[in-house]
């Protein structure tokens, strides 16, 4: 099936394409945000530790919170915690806007925006995960992830960024804010239009039971175990840490402003884009796990380039092929877990893998901030890439590429069957 059309058909799917629709205006608003709020925490201190405080602040709340907020997607309707949290992250936004146009906004005030958009991910990111499986028919989860990651490139990391430069170098960081804020009252309009979702049967174990059986399937799957722990150790290093030292980068090292972030943002939304086209073109790989390593390997090594290039086109250059190869193996494993998930676990499943795979990136945020203070960017930006490089050898623990060899063993049966060979 042509990619157009197998995006055509996830979008028959009224309460899919209601999801996709609000989420791609939010996601516009996101990028939009991460462009205005390290511009006015530099304004503001012109401290790279102070930046990196504040951006992990979003990430601590949420390592805090997800185990609790993926037992509640297996126990309430997913749709309403997601409404739930586009709400509180609307309102808290938006506040920040109104205190930035009458210019008393403080560094704490901005610190709490982002422990408030954490605690809100801790229940929207297991929630959003696990409703794509309840309104779409299996064989449509790669095109959805394909379709979201595609939509998320254009408007988180292309779109977003590309205004957000533009309305703060012309109108302000307040403008940006608010339209941030309305951007959540879309999709919290999206949301409520969805209709006749199916309920997944809710667990009914206490809530620390409930995290404990997440936790435990979780560790009885090698190939989810390592991988979870892996990707943890490349976005501790290098994948989260790129949010607060590309500003860095372009502010004290290429000497440039708000239009030369954006440039730079938008280069990471163009990867994403194109890697969302080759995904759809290509579809689910014979090797699921060993292409999605494979990627994310290669990521690092182009995130640690971004720190080599002595131009600044060099480094955009490779900071979207970092985060599009980074992207295209995001869009195989969410359907990976989903498919391999049972129902009923997925929304705590989706927590863990959400909670280890950014559970260290607080530390790794602030330690980039001092490392790029201490010894500089560039060289904090290729130590960093290149042990990312280095997770992708978990490939070659034991049992890590099992869906990879059940995969295997499925298409070989499916071949002698055509073939009209009995299969015993």
């Amino acid at each position: 099936m042509p990619p157009g059309t197998r995006a055509r058909t996830v979008l028959r799917h009224r309460n899919f394409a209601l999801l996709w629709g609000g989420q791609t205006i939010s996601l516009v608003g996101n990028g939009i945000f991460q462009v205005a709020l390290p511009l006015t925490v530099l304004h503001l201190t012109g401290s790279p530790l102070a930046l990196a405080l504040v951006l992990s602040g979003q990430t601590i709340a949420s390592v805090v919170l997800l185990l609790i907020g993926g037992t509640f997607t297996d126990r309430l309707s997913r749709r309403s915690l997601m409404l739930a949290a586009d709400a509180v992250c609307g309102v808290s936004v938006s506040l920040v806007a109104v205190l930035v146009v009458f210019r008393i906004a403080r560094l704490w005030e901005l610190f709490l925006l982002t422990l408030v958009f954490g605690a809100a991910g801790a229940f929207f990111r297991p929630a959003a995960t696990a409703i794509v499986r309840d309104i779409l028919p299996a064989e449509l989860l790669v095109p959805a992830s394909s379709l979201r990651s595609m939509s998320q490139s254009l408007s988180q990391f292309l779109v977003g960024p590309l205004a957000g430069g533009l309305i703060i170098a012309t109108a302000g960081a307040a403008w940006a804010f608010g339209i941030d804020g309305a951007s959540f009252a879309v999709s919290a309009a999206c949301l409520a239009a969805m209709r006749n979702i199916p309920r997944v049967r809710a667990t009914s174990s206490r809530i620390f039971e409930g995290i404990m059986e997440g936790l435990r399937y979780c560790y009885s799957q090698r190939w989810l175990a390592c991988s979870i722990v892996a990707v943890g150790i490349a976005n501790l290093v290098s994948f989260y840490p790129l949010f607060i030292l590309e500003p860095l980068l372009v502010r004290n090292v290429f000497h440039a402003g708000a239009v030369a972030l954006g440039i730079l943002f938008a280069a990471n939304g163009a990867g994403g884009l194109l890697a969302s086209l080759v995904t759809a073109r290509r579809g689910t790989p014979a090797r699921p796990v060993t292409t999605i390593w494979a990627a994310w390997a290669a990521a690092g090594a182009c995130a640690s380039l971004v720190g080599v290039s002595p131009w600044l086109w060099g480094s955009v250059v490779f900071a979207g092929l970092a985060w599009g190869l980074v992207n295209f193996g995001n869009i195989l494993w969410f359907p990976l877990v989903q498919h391999e998930t049972p129902a009923e676990l997925l929304g705590r499943v989706s927590s863990v893998d959400w909670l280890f795979s950014l559970a260290l990136s607080p530390f790794g945020a602030i330690a980039a901030g001092a490392a790029a203070a201490a010894v500089g960017v560039r060289l904090t930006l290729i130590a960093g890439g290149v042990i990312a490089a280095a997770t992708g050898s978990v490939l070659l623990v034991p049992g890590v590429r099992a869906p990879d060899a059940r995969d295997e063993v499925i298409a070989q049966a499916a071949g002698r069957l055509q073939a009209g060979e009995a299969v015993l």
